[in-house]
């Protein structure tokens, strides 16, 4: 892994020292955005995304994989000062890169798919197709709908089934993701930092909703499990574990996400138990136990600028009734729910397209909910053809289980962000119209944790 970051660093210097000369030699290029620093450092990321996949590597499948999570956080540097929404070329110009080239590898390898993948990606294909022509919002989300959806992830299908037939496929897999869980981490923490101070705020509710950390919770879900397989192979993998669950915790204190209480910290007892044993398992009781006698959740409301006021200001509605009760009331989410369940009884079979409970609901980007946001837009059968990809996944993925209690993970992961997604907000590819963030990372998670399993079924006692 140090070689890893050695060469990423270079790549980013040389990517900074490019961007310099070619600014020096046209001024113009930084009267974008809010600052000449701020275009800087937008041109630099997209001159690394060429550096970094045109340029040799070892570590290639790594470049590949950390495009999504750098992009992530280069539309939050770039704000609302450059164009947002998914038709902006500021937001999609890494996925293009990208997609240049996985197509030029995909040409020069002659990667075959089964027949099985082959039949999915034409169902996915023309599925999504039909549902993009059919959608009242086509006008905002049709450039990203196409170069996320329709080439990128399919892109990403192909990639990883070829990169799957390496013989230690699994153990970089784990050794990238653990990576990039790290640099998610260390960048959330970063932007909570940042927005806390943006403009002179210090609310830290409004920073929440600045860094997405929502939509944050459901990607560190998905890697998670790269995280704790990379650990359980280290020496000092006790140590790595704590720190990884800190990291995990520290999102979720930052997050002010009641669901992620309720959700993250039964996930992360459960996983580390599977991994490392019972001693992990009171290591969590006596870490918790302790918070929860130090912390001091009883500080006066007027200490408005600490982590305690904004979470009683989360939690203090619920605290005379049944929190599972009132969870949907007090988020306003069973309004939403309620609009999205009136838009697919106007279109029950075929719902009303991509992107459309956008501009057809109350302005959300989704339901906060994947049943009720397919529902909508995808009705009867975009919800069939979703729903039996996570069955196909969840089957490998048990599958893939049975190689080791340790590998008990692998579908725990998929379990946890499917609730995740029905009940704090679905989290899947993002295309709307106007936000800053266009992403498509929990499906490439996704398809990283099937791949995974099916080297593993395929070949459970190699990368031991």
């Amino acid at each position: 892994m140090a070689g890893l970051i050695a060469e990423a660093g270079w790549k980013c210097l040389l990517s900074l020292s490019i961007a310099l000369i070619v600014s020096w030699l046209c001024p113009a290029l930084l009267h974008f955005g809010e600052s000449g620093f701020q275009a800087l450092v937008v041109f630099s990321f997209y001159i690394y995304c060429v550096v970094a996949l045109f340029t040799f590597s070892p570590h290639k499948l790594f470049h590949v994989l950390s495009i999504p999570v750098f992009t992530q956080f280069l539309h939050l540097f770039q704000k609302y000062a450059f164009p947002a929404g998914a038709n902006s070329l500021w937001r999609l110009l890494p996925f293009l890169i990208l997609d240049t080239y996985l197509i030029n590898f995909f040409v020069r390898s002659a990667c075959k798919l089964n027949r099985k993948e082959q039949l999915f990606l034409v169902s996915w294909t023309g599925s999504n197709v039909f549902f993009l022509c059919i959608s009242p919002n086509l006008g905002n989300v049709v450039f990203g709908a196409t170069v996320l959806t329709l080439v990128t992830l399919p892109c990403y299908l192909v990639y990883l089934s070829a990169a799957m037939q390496s013989s230690d496929f699994r153990a970089r897999l784990e050794s990238y993701l653990c990576l990039l869980y790290i640099i998610l981490g260390a960048g959330t923490f970063g932007l909570v930092a940042a927005g806390a101070s943006y403009k002179g705020s210090d609310n830290l509710l409004a920073t929440r909703n600045i860094t997405d950390t929502n939509v944050t919770m459901a990607y560190f879900v998905l890697l998670w499990p790269f995280a704790l397989l990379y650990a359980r192979r280290q020496r000092s993998r006790a140590g790595l574990v704590i720190f990884l669950t800190s990291v995990f915790l520290g999102v979720v204190l930052f997050s002010f996400s009641r669901g992620a209480v309720l959700l993250i910290i039964p996930y992360l007892i459960i996983t580390n138990t599977f991994s490392f044993g019972r001693w992990l398992f009171w290591m969590f009781a006596g870490v918790l136990g302790l918070l929860i006698l130090t912390v001091p959740w009883t500080a006066p409301a007027t200490d408005n600028a600490g982590l305690t006021y904004f979470w009683k200001l989360r939690f203090g509605d619920l605290a005379t009734h049944s929190i599972f009760g009132r969870l949907l009331e007090t988020s306003g989410r069973g309004e939403i729910h309620a609009v999205a369940h009136s838009l697919f009884l106007e279109s029950p079979v075929f719902g009303h397209g991509t992107g459309s409970f956008e501009v057809l609901g109350p302005g959300y980007r989704e339901a906060h909910s994947l049943w009720y946001t397919l529902m909508a837009e995808n009705g009867l059968i975009g919800a069939i053809l979703m729903y039996s990809v996570f069955v196909q996944c969840g089957t490998m993925l048990v599958s893939a289980s049975n190689a080791g209690r340790m590998y008990k993970v692998l579908p725990l992961a998929l379990v946890v962000y499917l609730v995740f997604n029905h009940t704090v907000g679905s989290v899947f590819v993002i295309i709307p119209a106007k936000s800053l963030t266009i992403n498509c990372i929990a499906p490439v998670l996704l398809l990283c944790l099937y791949f995974y399993s099916e080297s593993l079924r395929k070949s459970p006692l190699s990368n031991a």
